[in-house]
């Protein structure tokens, strides 16, 4: 019985060993969704047709029948990319040109998910059913490929996707049908958040790029979109902007480009994507301690302030949603992330001071439409903000169970951080406000780093053997020029 037991063990040990051997650290996925630039409007040329690289994949998203293709299965990425009877689009083309510049070992992949006059509330869940009602025939025809849920359709086949590689950015284009809302932005935002919380993925790993629609002077009449992608960037720290600029439209229509354009477009995502990738530097900006503020609470007014353990070089920040980070500095108080600063404030009718998270810009962080107040508790198995209901039943400051601290200096040593619900000390965010002894932060104010540390050699990566790892720790067994970390230390991969 044992060794029959031990027999059936050691076979599931294989099976799942298997399994996790099957993730490719070298196969890089691209979630691409949008309209219809993104579904592709042109008609594939004979020298789109062929010679494809075996190393450029496609996820079906629906079945095929011609090609014959089956949902959730890859494929070599010959168009159509999303569904039967769509062309050529910017994804074509962007992945060509990924495999033509990463080494060949790596491969890409996407997984592509769009529909042609659709608007940005077609990405959101819950809005798709009224969004639906009264649309056109061939419209809701598109819809019913995903089952009226394309946001769902793309959480689905991402998560078969991990199975196989590693997701490593998201493409949009739409707009045409928005053409110039102001909240825009904030919807890009706020479906980039789900994506991101639906996958277990960082935003520091996994940056969204948004295309430009086309310019007026090729044609294009929502060329006043542009002015609204423009704020991505400030409203979405890893947002970058892809220029459609000079790019040709079909002459057929003013919102669609040629296949010429289609080609170049992708050539142009693809660009940005491994600049970002192998010039992180250049996008990102580190901070470090600029003034220690110390003494009475008086000291902390009107201030917006960072909360490190300098003793363990670690910083709390906010990963999104309701998540409190808690790690190095170099990852804490970096530009990509959504908050790392805080302020006071009284909270209800008693003593009690609440730390609120606030974003770089100085506005406070807002949790389900509620400011977000630092938690003394894991509410739900990750959340350290308070995002529910109070001792009287309303939203906001849950005074009894975590939104109170008691906050003090002490001579020499820091900051202690007492919640007055638990009577416990905060130390770090996997265990909020949960002992006895006091850990002691500085807060301070924060200074853009006028070095990162990075080293100022650059090596080959031919020069390079063993002990290299990301900049999120993961080992690396083939770097491709970026910036690395190497014996300890930041290094330039050229």
């Amino acid at each position: 019985m044992k060794k029959s037991l031990f027999v059936m063990l050691l076979g599931l040990t294989a099976c799942f060993s298997k399994a996790y051997a099957e993730v490719d650290p070298n196969f890089y996925i691209y979630i691409c969704f949008g309209q219809s630039n993104m579904e592709g409007n042109a008609t594939p040329e004979a020298q789109d047709k062929t010679g494809v690289d075996s190393r450029f994949q496609m996820m079906a998203c629906v079945n095929f029948s011609s090609p014959k293709r089956t949902m959730g299965q890859w494929y070599t990425a010959t168009p159509p990319l999303v569904r039967q009877g769509t062309g050529l689009g910017m994804a074509d083309y962007f992945g060509r040109t990924m495999v033509e510049q990463l080494p060949e070992n790596y491969k890409v992949g996407v997984i592509d998910v769009a529909i042609g006059g659709t608007s940005i509330d077609g990405f959101f869940t819950e809005k798709v059913e009224d969004y639906l009602k009264g649309q056109a025939d061939w419209f809701l025809n598109y819809y019913a490929a995903y089952n009226n849920d394309p946001y769902g359709r793309i959480i689905e086949m991402a998560k078969k996707a991990q199975k196989a590689g590693v997701i490593k950015g998201i493409l949009l284009h739409q707009g045409e049908t928005d053409n110039g809302q102001e909240d825009w932005p904030d919807k890009v935002k706020e479906i980039y958040k789900r994506m991101l919380k639906d996958l277990g993925l960082r935003a520091s790993d996994v940056p969204i790029f948004v295309g430009e629609t086309e310019y007026a002077d090729q044609g294009g009449a929502c060329s006043w979109h542009n002015h609204v992608v423009a704020k991505i960037p400030e409203v979405i720290p890893t947002g970058h902007v892809v220029s459609a600029e000079g790019i040709p439209g079909n002459g057929v229509d003013a919102f669609h480009f040629s296949a010429a354009g289609y080609r170049i477009f992708g050539k142009r995502y693809a660009e940005k994507v491994l600049d970002v990738m192998n010039n992180p530097d250049k996008y990102i900006k580190y901070y470090t301690i600029d003034e220690r503020l110390t003494g009475s609470l008086s000291a902390l007014n009107g201030k917006n302030f960072a909360i490190i353990n300098e003793a363990e070089d670690k910083a709390f920040y906010c990963l999104g949603e309701q998540e409190l980070g808690y790690d190095n500095c170099t990852q804490a108080l970096i530009s990509v992330n959504e908050a790392y600063l805080f302020k006071i404030s009284r909270v209800g009718s008693g003593s009690g001071r609440g730390l609120k998270v606030v974003v770089p810009d100085g506005s406070e962080y807002q949790v389900g439409g509620t400011t977000a107040y630092l938690n003394s508790q894991a509410a739900d198995g990750d959340c350290c903000f308070i995002n529910g209901l109070g001792p009287s039943g309303q939203r906001g400051f849950d005074i009894q169970d975590g939104a109170a601290w008691d906050i003090q200096y002490v001579e020499g040593k820091g900051w202690t951080l007492l919640n007055k619900g638990t009577g416990k000390y905060l130390k770090d965010a996997a265990h909020p406000a949960m002992y006895d002894e006091p850990t002691y932060f500085t807060l301070c104010t924060l200074k853009e780093a006028t070095t990162t540390g990075i080293e100022d050699a650059r090596i080959k990566k031919s020069d390079v053997r063993e002990g290299i790892f990301d900049m999120q720790g993961h080992r690396v067994t083939q770097p491709t020029k970026g910036l690395y970390i190497i014996n300890g230390k930041k290094v330039v991969i050229k």
